[in-house]
């Protein structure tokens, strides 16, 4: 049985905590918003991802860089998976785990995959250690990060709560990891939830958990999920279903506040 790695941060009680939805190599984007909110490492600002910093966007190397600063904290994607999965097994660029990759977005990465470039390996040993799931502070100041949802049921669907993630209780199956950063049950009623403006949902039990993966109109809280992945990377409006939104797709970041809401940037 894989077990999901779970890493726990203290609550910043120096500076600043950002969290940036799906980054997918916009690396440009995510500093443009680092410097309108005058992110600051040296008083203490920290930040944290929701996954997926590869694949689609300008600079794929330039984001995985990142993941050699001490002021970011990222949980693995799917798209780091299949990044992983590639390097696993190229099978001379016609194995079924590199043509999925490149098909979503890697083809960034399909040469120095086949050519084993040195600084893509260094970065993979990093992306390895990633965790599936971040708790960052604790009591009413505690937050989750995890990429795309905190399910620990399909039939019925059921979120995992705190305490289990504290006890390191995953349930008897072997697909948890899984679920973590591929799972869509919540993606439906989150991109409605976001076009209709619909009030935020919370599960008793489970405290905020910033998350990605699906892309939304805008960010949104659903069952105690906050939905960051508004698009970075993708060209045009987001739709949902066949409702164009009017929202360009784009990177979204929120700054996490005294009372435990967070502003948007």
């Amino acid at each position: 049985m894989t077990t999901p790695r779970v890493r726990r941060l203290p609550a910043n009680r120096q500076g600043r905590d950002f969290v940036i939805g799906d980054l997918h190599g916009c690396l440009p984007q995510l500093q443009h918003k680092l410097q309108l909110a005058g992110f600051d490492p040296a008083a203490g600002d920290r930040l944290l991802s929701v996954g997926d910093l590869v694949d689609r966007g300008p600079d794929s190397l330039g984001c995985l860089e990142l993941l050699r600063q001490s002021w970011f904290h990222a949980v693995l994607g799917n798209h780091e998976q299949m990044l992983l999965d590639a390097l696993a097994d190229p099978g001379m660029g016609r194995s079924q785990a590199f043509l999925f990759h490149a098909l979503n977005g890697g083809e960034w990465a399909s040469d120095m995959i086949l050519h084993n470039a040195p600084r893509l390996l260094e970065l993979a040993a990093l992306v390895r250690d990633m965790p599936h799931v971040l708790v960052v502070g604790e009591g009413a100041s505690r937050y989750n990060i995890v990429h795309a949802q905190l399910l620990a049921s399909l039939e019925p669907p059921r979120q995992y709560l705190d305490a289990e993630l504290d006890r390191g209780d995953w349930g008897d199956d072997d697909n948890h990891p899984v679920r973590l950063i591929w799972s869509r049950v919540l993606a439906n009623d989150a991109a409605w939830a976001a076009l209709d403006g619909v009030a935020p949902s919370y599960c008793p039990g489970l405290s905020l958990t910033y998350c990605g993966h699906n892309p939304v109109p805008q960010p949104v809280i659903v069952e105690s999920h906050c939905f960051l992945d508004t698009g970075a990377g993708y060209p045009g409006n987001s739709w949902v279903e066949e409702y164009d939104s009017g929202m360009a797709m784009r990177l979204s970041m929120v700054e996490r506040l005294p009372d435990g809401s967070h502003r948007l940037w």
